[in-house]
Protein backbone atom coordinates (compact mmCIF):
# COMPACT_ATOMS: atom_id res chain seq x y z
CA UNK A 1 0.00 0.00 0.00
CA UNK A 2 2.44 2.09 -1.31
CA UNK A 3 0.31 5.57 -0.62
CA UNK A 4 0.70 4.75 3.38
CA UNK A 5 4.61 4.02 2.65
CA UNK A 6 4.88 7.28 1.09
CA UNK A 7 3.17 9.33 3.99
CA UNK A 8 5.68 7.50 6.38
CA UNK A 9 8.48 8.74 3.81
CA UNK A 10 7.62 12.21 4.05
CA UNK A 11 7.56 12.45 7.51
CA UNK A 12 10.73 11.41 8.00
CA UNK A 13 12.32 13.32 5.47
CA UNK A 14 10.52 16.60 6.30
CA UNK A 15 11.49 19.12 8.47
CA UNK A 16 12.63 16.72 11.52
CA UNK A 17 11.99 18.97 14.06
CA UNK A 18 10.97 17.24 17.22
CA UNK A 19 7.83 18.33 19.06
CA UNK A 20 6.84 18.26 22.71
CA UNK A 21 3.28 17.39 23.16
CA UNK A 22 0.47 16.27 25.93
CA UNK A 23 1.49 12.54 25.83
CA UNK A 24 5.16 13.10 27.24
CA UNK A 25 6.64 11.43 24.37
CA UNK A 26 7.55 13.85 21.68
CA UNK A 27 6.91 13.85 17.88
CA UNK A 28 8.23 14.46 14.18
CA UNK A 29 4.99 15.56 11.30
CA UNK A 30 4.09 17.35 8.39
CA UNK A 31 3.20 21.31 8.92
CA UNK A 32 -0.08 20.76 6.39
CA UNK A 33 -0.79 16.98 6.82
CA UNK A 34 -1.17 14.76 4.26
CA UNK A 35 -3.84 13.13 2.05
CA UNK A 36 -4.25 9.20 1.59
CA UNK A 37 -6.34 7.82 -1.67
CA UNK A 38 -7.05 4.44 -2.43
CA UNK A 39 -9.36 2.83 -4.96
CA UNK A 40 -11.12 0.05 -3.80
CA UNK A 41 -10.87 -1.88 -6.87
CA UNK A 42 -7.36 -2.28 -6.54
CA UNK A 43 -8.44 -4.60 -3.10
CA UNK A 44 -8.31 -3.71 0.53
CA UNK A 45 -6.07 -1.26 1.63
CA UNK A 46 -4.90 -3.70 4.98
CA UNK A 47 -0.94 -2.94 5.11
CA UNK A 48 0.94 -5.80 4.37
CA UNK A 49 4.28 -4.64 5.98
CA UNK A 50 3.35 -5.33 8.84
CA UNK A 51 0.77 -7.72 10.50
CA UNK A 52 -2.62 -6.13 11.11
CA UNK A 53 -5.29 -7.84 12.76
CA UNK A 54 -8.01 -7.02 10.82
CA UNK A 55 -10.99 -8.94 13.25
CA UNK A 56 -9.97 -6.80 16.52
CA UNK A 57 -10.40 -3.17 13.77
CA UNK A 58 -14.11 -5.12 12.42
CA UNK A 59 -14.90 -5.98 16.40
CA UNK A 60 -14.35 -1.79 16.84
CA UNK A 61 -16.71 -0.88 13.67
CA UNK A 62 -19.15 -3.06 15.11
CA UNK A 63 -18.80 -0.88 18.82
CA UNK A 64 -19.00 2.46 16.85
CA UNK A 65 -21.68 1.51 14.31
CA UNK A 66 -23.64 -0.25 17.96
CA UNK A 67 -23.10 3.02 20.01
CA UNK A 68 -21.52 1.32 22.59
CA UNK A 69 -19.38 2.95 25.18
CA UNK A 70 -18.53 0.09 27.47
CA UNK A 71 -14.54 -0.66 26.95
CA UNK A 72 -15.35 -4.15 28.55
CA UNK A 73 -17.83 -5.11 25.76
CA UNK A 74 -14.65 -5.06 23.49
CA UNK A 75 -12.29 -6.65 26.18
CA UNK A 76 -14.81 -9.86 26.34
CA UNK A 77 -14.06 -10.02 22.41
CA UNK A 78 -10.36 -9.72 23.49
CA UNK A 79 -10.25 -6.65 21.65
CA UNK A 80 -8.27 -4.20 23.82
CA UNK A 81 -7.48 -1.32 21.18
CA UNK A 82 -9.61 0.99 24.39
CA UNK A 83 -7.95 -0.46 27.46
CA UNK A 84 -5.63 2.59 28.42
CA UNK A 85 -8.17 4.85 28.32
CA UNK A 86 -11.52 5.97 30.37
CA UNK A 87 -14.20 8.60 31.10
CA UNK A 88 -12.10 11.48 32.36
CA UNK A 89 -14.65 13.15 34.62
CA UNK A 90 -14.87 9.47 36.28
CA UNK A 91 -11.23 9.36 36.30
CA UNK A 92 -10.69 12.70 38.20
CA UNK A 93 -13.32 11.97 40.98
CA UNK A 94 -11.79 8.68 41.76
CA UNK A 95 -8.67 10.18 41.68
CA UNK A 96 -9.19 12.71 43.73
CA UNK A 97 -10.54 10.36 46.33
CA UNK A 98 -7.37 8.75 46.44
CA UNK A 99 -5.18 11.56 46.45
CA UNK A 100 -7.61 12.73 49.31
CA UNK A 101 -6.92 9.38 51.53
CA UNK A 102 -2.62 9.92 50.67
CA UNK A 103 -2.62 13.76 51.76
CA UNK A 104 -4.63 12.34 55.28
CA UNK A 105 -2.15 10.17 55.73
CA UNK A 106 0.59 12.72 55.31
CA UNK A 107 1.77 11.07 52.13
CA UNK A 108 2.65 13.70 48.93
CA UNK A 109 2.83 12.46 45.68
CA UNK A 110 5.58 13.18 42.37
CA UNK A 111 4.09 13.81 39.16
CA UNK A 112 5.32 10.55 38.31
CA UNK A 113 3.32 9.14 41.20
CA UNK A 114 -0.12 11.04 40.19
CA UNK A 115 0.05 10.04 36.67
CA UNK A 116 1.01 6.25 37.55
CA UNK A 117 -2.06 6.47 39.99
CA UNK A 118 -4.46 7.90 36.74
CA UNK A 119 -3.54 5.36 34.40
CA UNK A 120 -4.56 2.84 37.15
CA UNK A 121 -8.28 3.82 37.43
CA UNK A 122 -8.17 4.49 33.60
CA UNK A 123 -7.39 0.94 33.10
CA UNK A 124 -10.17 -0.23 35.16
CA UNK A 125 -12.73 2.09 34.76
CA UNK A 126 -15.06 0.84 31.92
CA UNK A 127 -17.18 3.51 31.22
CA UNK A 128 -15.09 5.80 27.85
CA UNK A 129 -17.77 8.23 27.60
CA UNK A 130 -19.94 9.74 24.79
CA UNK A 131 -17.05 9.07 22.38
CA UNK A 132 -17.48 7.85 18.53
CA UNK A 133 -20.12 5.67 18.45
CA UNK A 134 -22.87 7.55 20.53
CA UNK A 135 -22.04 10.64 18.24
CA UNK A 136 -22.54 8.44 15.11
CA UNK A 137 -25.73 7.06 16.62
CA UNK A 138 -27.41 9.68 19.07
CA UNK A 139 -25.80 13.06 18.22
CA UNK A 140 -27.06 15.66 20.42
CA UNK A 141 -28.60 13.16 22.84
CA UNK A 142 -28.39 12.74 26.70
CA UNK A 143 -25.78 10.41 27.63
CA UNK A 144 -26.04 8.04 30.64
CA UNK A 145 -24.06 5.43 32.56
CA UNK A 146 -25.81 2.60 34.79
CA UNK A 147 -23.35 -0.16 35.20
CA UNK A 148 -26.40 -2.53 35.79
CA UNK A 149 -28.07 -1.41 32.83
CA UNK A 150 -25.19 -1.33 30.53
CA UNK A 151 -24.22 -4.41 31.91
CA UNK A 152 -28.21 -6.24 30.43
CA UNK A 153 -27.76 -4.11 27.28
CA UNK A 154 -24.60 -2.53 26.36
CA UNK A 155 -26.37 -0.04 24.41
CA UNK A 156 -28.34 1.26 26.67
CA UNK A 157 -26.32 4.21 27.77
CA UNK A 158 -28.92 7.29 26.63
CA UNK A 159 -32.00 9.03 27.83
CA UNK A 160 -34.71 7.56 25.69
CA UNK A 161 -36.49 10.89 25.93
CA UNK A 162 -33.28 12.50 24.57
CA UNK A 163 -31.84 9.82 22.15
CA UNK A 164 -30.26 12.48 19.88
CA UNK A 165 -29.73 12.20 15.88
CA UNK A 166 -29.26 8.76 14.63
CA UNK A 167 -26.17 9.87 11.78
CA UNK A 168 -25.90 6.54 10.51
CA UNK A 169 -29.40 5.44 9.96
CA UNK A 170 -30.01 9.30 8.20
CA UNK A 171 -26.43 8.69 5.86
CA UNK A 172 -27.87 5.18 5.05
CA UNK A 173 -31.18 6.51 4.62
CA UNK A 174 -30.14 9.49 2.03
CA UNK A 175 -28.12 6.68 -0.08
CA UNK A 176 -30.62 5.12 -0.89
CA UNK A 177 -33.47 7.69 -1.60
CA UNK A 178 -31.37 11.15 -2.59
CA UNK A 179 -28.38 9.70 -3.31
CA UNK A 180 -27.31 13.44 -5.10
CA UNK A 181 -26.86 15.08 -2.08
CA UNK A 182 -23.72 15.99 -0.94
CA UNK A 183 -25.06 16.42 3.02
CA UNK A 184 -24.10 12.73 3.71
CA UNK A 185 -21.96 12.92 6.52
CA UNK A 186 -21.33 11.69 9.81
CA UNK A 187 -19.36 13.60 12.71
CA UNK A 188 -18.25 12.35 15.65
CA UNK A 189 -17.06 15.93 16.74
CA UNK A 190 -19.32 17.57 19.74
CA UNK A 191 -17.59 20.18 21.70
CA UNK A 192 -20.71 20.18 23.61
CA UNK A 193 -19.65 16.39 25.27
CA UNK A 194 -15.45 16.72 24.71
CA UNK A 195 -15.08 17.00 28.36
CA UNK A 196 -16.48 13.92 29.06
CA UNK A 197 -15.03 11.89 26.18
CA UNK A 198 -12.69 9.02 27.01
CA UNK A 199 -10.71 10.66 24.15
CA UNK A 200 -12.20 13.66 21.73
CA UNK A 201 -12.38 12.15 18.58
CA UNK A 202 -9.07 11.96 15.70
CA UNK A 203 -11.43 11.21 12.87
CA UNK A 204 -14.19 13.66 13.41
CA UNK A 205 -16.17 13.08 10.45
CA UNK A 206 -16.88 10.94 7.21
CA UNK A 207 -18.51 11.75 4.01
CA UNK A 208 -20.15 9.66 1.65
CA UNK A 209 -20.61 10.52 -2.39
CA UNK A 210 -22.39 8.91 -5.14
CA UNK A 211 -21.20 9.08 -8.78
CA UNK A 212 -22.05 7.02 -11.91
CA UNK A 213 -22.98 4.11 -9.40
CA UNK A 214 -19.80 3.87 -6.86
CA UNK A 215 -19.96 4.80 -3.55
CA UNK A 216 -17.07 6.75 -2.38
CA UNK A 217 -15.81 7.68 1.34
CA UNK A 218 -13.59 10.70 2.46
CA UNK A 219 -12.88 10.97 6.22
CA UNK A 220 -11.43 13.98 7.68
CA UNK A 221 -8.72 13.33 10.34
CA UNK A 222 -7.21 15.89 13.27
CA UNK A 223 -4.44 13.78 14.32
CA UNK A 224 -2.73 10.72 13.13
CA UNK A 225 -0.67 8.24 14.80
CA UNK A 226 1.14 7.57 11.61
CA UNK A 227 2.93 3.89 12.92
CA UNK A 228 0.03 2.28 15.09
CA UNK A 229 -2.81 4.47 14.90
CA UNK A 230 -3.46 5.30 10.73
CA UNK A 231 -3.13 1.67 9.47
CA UNK A 232 -6.20 1.07 11.45
CA UNK A 233 -8.05 3.99 10.72
CA UNK A 234 -7.90 3.14 7.08
CA UNK A 235 -8.39 -0.08 7.15
CA UNK A 236 -11.62 0.72 9.54
CA UNK A 237 -12.97 3.24 7.37
CA UNK A 238 -12.33 0.95 4.19
CA UNK A 239 -14.11 -2.09 5.68
CA UNK A 240 -17.36 0.65 6.93
CA UNK A 241 -17.12 1.80 3.04
CA UNK A 242 -17.98 -1.49 1.76
CA UNK A 243 -20.91 -1.77 4.59
CA UNK A 244 -22.46 1.07 3.36
CA UNK A 245 -21.91 -0.04 -0.04
CA UNK A 246 -23.63 -3.56 0.47
CA UNK A 247 -26.34 -1.58 2.33
CA UNK A 248 -27.18 0.41 -0.85
CA UNK A 249 -26.71 -1.66 -3.52
CA UNK A 250 -23.37 0.28 -4.60
CA UNK A 251 -19.84 -0.83 -5.82
CA UNK A 252 -17.24 0.82 -3.90
CA UNK A 253 -15.17 3.26 -5.19
CA UNK A 254 -12.64 5.51 -3.65
CA UNK A 255 -11.26 5.59 0.05
CA UNK A 256 -10.10 9.29 1.08
CA UNK A 257 -8.06 10.35 3.99
CA UNK A 258 -7.91 14.19 4.45
CA UNK A 259 -5.34 13.71 7.01
CA UNK A 260 -4.42 17.10 9.43
CA UNK A 261 -1.59 16.64 12.32
CA UNK A 262 -0.08 13.33 11.04
CA UNK A 263 2.97 12.27 12.96
CA UNK A 264 5.37 10.08 14.21
CA UNK A 265 6.34 9.01 17.72
CA UNK A 266 9.95 9.21 18.21
CA UNK A 267 9.52 6.10 19.98
CA UNK A 268 8.26 4.57 16.54
CA UNK A 269 10.86 5.75 14.27
CA UNK A 270 13.02 3.07 14.14
CA UNK A 271 9.87 0.57 13.61
CA UNK A 272 8.82 3.08 10.12
CA UNK A 273 12.38 2.83 9.21
CA UNK A 274 12.03 -1.21 9.06
CA UNK A 275 8.87 -1.03 7.67
CA UNK A 276 9.81 1.39 4.74
CA UNK A 277 12.52 -1.27 3.88
CA UNK A 278 10.08 -3.64 3.55
CA UNK A 279 8.36 -4.70 -0.28
CA UNK A 280 5.01 -4.69 0.08
CA UNK A 281 3.00 -7.39 -1.11
CA UNK A 282 0.02 -7.71 -3.38
CA UNK A 283 -3.11 -6.67 -1.31
CA UNK A 284 -5.77 -9.05 0.22
CA UNK A 285 -9.80 -8.84 -0.76
CA UNK A 286 -12.56 -8.63 1.71
CA UNK A 287 -15.99 -9.90 1.18
CA UNK A 288 -19.14 -9.06 3.44
CA UNK A 289 -21.06 -12.04 2.62
CA UNK A 290 -25.20 -12.38 2.15
CA UNK A 291 -25.09 -15.22 5.10
CA UNK A 292 -26.51 -13.70 8.19
CA UNK A 293 -26.86 -10.34 6.70
CA UNK A 294 -29.45 -7.98 8.17
CA UNK A 295 -28.37 -4.65 7.18
CA UNK A 296 -25.45 -3.12 8.42
CA UNK A 297 -26.85 -1.63 11.57
CA UNK A 298 -26.91 -4.98 12.85
CA UNK A 299 -23.97 -6.05 11.52
CA UNK A 300 -21.57 -8.35 13.82
CA UNK A 301 -17.89 -8.88 13.25
CA UNK A 302 -18.05 -12.19 14.35
CA UNK A 303 -18.88 -13.54 11.28
CA UNK A 304 -19.50 -10.22 9.34
CA UNK A 305 -16.56 -10.81 7.07
CA UNK A 306 -13.93 -12.91 4.61
CA UNK A 307 -10.63 -11.99 4.26
CA UNK A 308 -8.70 -13.54 1.16
CA UNK A 309 -5.45 -14.03 0.20
CA UNK A 310 -4.00 -11.73 3.06
CA UNK A 311 0.25 -12.44 2.90
CA UNK A 312 2.20 -9.49 5.05
CA UNK A 313 5.23 -9.26 6.73
CA UNK A 314 5.97 -9.82 10.47
CA UNK A 315 4.48 -7.79 12.88
CA UNK A 316 6.14 -4.48 14.30
CA UNK A 317 5.05 -3.38 17.85
CA UNK A 318 5.28 0.11 19.32
CA UNK A 319 4.27 1.22 22.33
CA UNK A 320 0.87 3.27 22.73
CA UNK A 321 1.06 7.26 23.70
CA UNK A 322 -1.60 7.78 26.15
Amino acid sequence: MQAYLNILDDILNSDTTIRENRTGIPDIGLSAGAVFEHNMDMGFPLLTTKKMGLKNIATELEFFLRGITDKKWLQDRKCNIWNEWANPIKVEQTYNLKAHELLAKGLSLSDAQKTSIRNKIMDTERDLGPIYGFQWRHFGGQYQWDENRITKNPEDNFDPNHPGIDQVKNAIDKIKNNPNDRRILVSASNPIDIYQMALPPCHVMHQLVVRNGKLSLIWTQRSCDAFLGLPYNIASYALLLLLYAKESGLKPGILKGELHDVHIYTNHINQVKEQLKRTPYKLPTVEIPDKNWQGMLNWSANDGFILKNYICHERLRGEVAR
